[in-house]
């Protein structure tokens, strides 16, 4: 009495979801390439590369306009025989602490250059053994060097409880974490990032030894991250290393790999903001891609973003000034990579011959020697610490928008543009190819017919449904019911059902990548937790200007579609249970398609998720910029003059009655 795999057997539903976002993508990508193609002067490629940082910055929420007082200070000197390491901490913001060691050399004749180093993701952020050798051989080649603890990182915990001593939140998911609330106020975890090392320049250039017109920045993986966007925003850098991270959306989208928040830009796909635009952001500077052979951000992207490049720094008739530097190894900065990287700055920071061999044994200090604060956590050494959250509910506080539901139509519209719903409107022919019946219910005392059917949302998405009819009951009212576990799970919830069928049909509905659509795994962790299947695949929605949620919406119009059209006169109810609940409001908003909602376990507000520390995480809530455009309790404001039905289900376990 239920669907079985691939709608009983009759199609392959388990890869239509991520085939259908490469296809979409796959159009944004041939147009990007077609406007590339078209590039030939430096003009035309001056004038996309502003509208390019315009769009970044917009999507990340701008940057702060003030720059406060770093108020820097130096916690300790470790000397070495050749350079001192001093252990610094300033404020990029009031309250917001970042932690850093400088790499001083000894001997100096005037000012030296500087590298900042940008740390990937390890939890030891600037203290990690392969990142200390990357300063300390710079440092031993005349550069200072300023490596920088990122947030979540070495001594930045974002979730770091002082009363208990440890961290509440994983350190690796704490990027995604707050990101979430981030994006749900309009923003993005990136702008902090980046504020955080405009500010590092700054505090730089306030010290006498420091040649301010010598800046590189390097670091792997997320420290590549890091680098590519300074790359964007801030003049001051003349050289950049960004290492194991560049390749291309494309090949990204056929790798199918999870990443963190601070990846995710909102329409990156759909703007053709791409990793060569990263790297040509910067020209004609020097700039040099590190590359190892088996990362996995694919070398074939990163051929593909070298090749683009170049074309651009040919503009400027200096291709030489973009380079690979490709070593054997995996995802690390390993001893090969750093040599390159070196050498590479001895170049183009101090024109000098590239024949360093870097040592392969060298020692590093323990954590404790660069730990900046006495506790090993800002959060436990400063009582006015800020952290990413204070700052994402002040920004939601300073920029929040007005979404007045006063206009009922300029509402409808505001909500239908944030969902970004496809424009496909064809006829539907549903495809019943099942019916069942159970015999005479005692509580219903009719027969109840279950017919089994499927049809095309739009081409290339099957969504599935079980219409549900009580014998010889004539009624003009539908509810189509979605559950987030899926129209199986109907039967699981018989007194629900049973009391939607007394005052009408019931249509159980899964839209797209729900139930019994629900895809393949993508990849082996959970599905609707962090980094599983439903993040990944609404993370490539996200770069399109598109979200999970805002597809399903518009498969819900379309089984609102079936019902006018095969049950013409039926009004319709639109119901739900869980996040699904929520779609069936959106649903209601966005078309006006149905006369009565029943909405039970719904969320009750974003507003209220950004504004708890601790939230629980769902994949499903990254919804970009929600918040400037509409809340939960403005879409049941707009939709206040139908019947309403709220409920909240007590979570009772897993109690069995007997």
């Amino acid at each position: 009495m239920s669907f079985n795999d691939h709608i009983n057997g009759l199609f392959d539903v388990k890869m239509q979801l991520p085939e259908y976002l490469r296809k979409v993508a796959q159009h944004y990508f041939e147009a990007e390439n077609a406007v590339k193609q078209d590039i030939r002067t430096k003009e035309q490629f001056e004038q996309r590369r502003e509208n390019l940082r315009a769009y970044f910055l917009s999507a990340i929420g701008g940057l702060p306009k003030e720059k406060t007082p770093l108020h820097a200070i130096c916690t300790g000197e470790t000397e070495r025989e050749s350079y001192s390491i001093r252990n610094i901490i300033f404020q990029s913001q009031p309250g917001v602490y970042v932690t850093g060691n400088l790499y001083m050399p000894k001997v100096r004749s005037g000012k030296v250059p500087v590298v900042i180093f940008t740390c990937g993701h390890v939890e030891t952020a600037k203290a990690y053994p392969y990142y200390q050798k990357v300063c300390i051989d710079l440092v031993q080649n005349g550069f200072a060097v300023f490596s920088v603890d990122p947030i979540s990182q070495g001594e930045r915990m974002q979730y770091y409880d002082k009363e208990i001593g440890r961290n509440l939140v994983r350190w690796h998911t704490e990027h995604t974490y707050h990101g979430l609330q981030c994006e749900l106020a309009g923003s993005n975890v990136i702008r902090y990032f980046v504020w955080d090392l405009i500010r590092t320049i700054d505090y730089l250039c306030t010290l006498p030894e420091i040649d301010e017109t010598k800046i590189g920045m390097t670091g792997n993986s997320g420290g590549g991250i890091q680098t590519t966007y300074m790359m964007m925003v801030d003049d001051r850098l003349q050289a950049a290393v960004p290492c194991t991270y560049i390749t291309s959306r494309e090949i990204y989208m056929k790798a199918g790999h999870s990443q963190d928040g601070e990846q995710i830009l909102y329409g990156a796909i759909s703007e053709g903001l791409n990793f060569d635009d990263y790297l040509t952001f910067f020209a004609p500077k020097p700039v040099m891609i590190g590359a190892v052979e088996s990362d996995f951000f694919l070398l074939e992207g990163t051929s593909e973003a070298y090749e683009r490049a170049r074309k651009i720094y040919g503009l400027y008739g200096c291709e030489e000034n973009v380079s690979l530097g490709l070593v054997k190894g995996t995802h690390e900065y390993n001893d090969d990579l750093r040599e390159t990287a070196v050498n590479w700055f001895i170049k183009y920071l101090k024109g000098e011959p590239r024949t360093y061999v870097t040592d392969r044994s060298m020692m590093v200090e323990d954590k404790q020697t660069l730990q900046c604060t006495a506790s090993g956590q800002v959060l436990a050494e400063f009582d006015d610490a800020r952290t990413i959250h204070d700052l994402t509910v002040q920004f939601m506080q300073e920029h929040r928008a007005q979404r007045s539901v006063g206009n009922p139509a300029l509402f409808k519209e505001r909500v239908k543009s944030w969902l970004n719903m496809p424009q496909y409107k064809g006829p539907i022919y549903p495809k019943i190819f099942r019916k069942d019946h159970i015999d005479n219910p005692n509580h219903l005392k009719s027969d109840i017919h279950y017919e089994y059917l499927f049809f095309f949302s739009e081409p290339d998405i099957f969504v599935t449904g079980i219409y549900v009819s009580a014998a010889g009951k004539q009624s003009d009212l539908c509810t189509i019911f979605m559950h987030d576990e899926g129209v199986n799970h109907i039967f699981k919830e018989n007194d629900l059902i049973n009391q939607l069928l007394r005052d009408g049909d019931v249509f159980a509905f899964d839209p797209r990548g729900m139930g019994t659509v629900q895809c393949r795994p993508v990849n082996p962790r959970p599905f609707y937790e962090m980094f599983g299947t439903e993040y990944k695949l609404n993370c490539d929605a996200i770069m399109m200007r598109m979200t999970l949620a805002g597809l399903r919406v518009y498969d819900i119009l379309r089984a609102c579609d079936y019902i006018k059209q095969h049950h013409p006169g039926k009004r319709i109810r639109l119901a739900g249970k869980g996040i699904s609940a929520l779609y069936a409001l959106l649903a209601a908003v966005a078309e006006d398609a149905a006369d009565s909602l029943y909405l039970e376990n719904m969320p009750a507000s974003f507003e209220e998720i950004v504004s708890e520390r601790y939230f629980k995480y769902d994949a499903r809530f990254h919804l970009p910029d929600v918040l400037n455009y509409f809340d939960i309790p403005d879409l049941l404001e707009h939709v206040s003059h139908k019947q309403i039905t709220r409920f909240h289900s007590p979570d009772v376990g897993n109690i069995i009655w007997w």
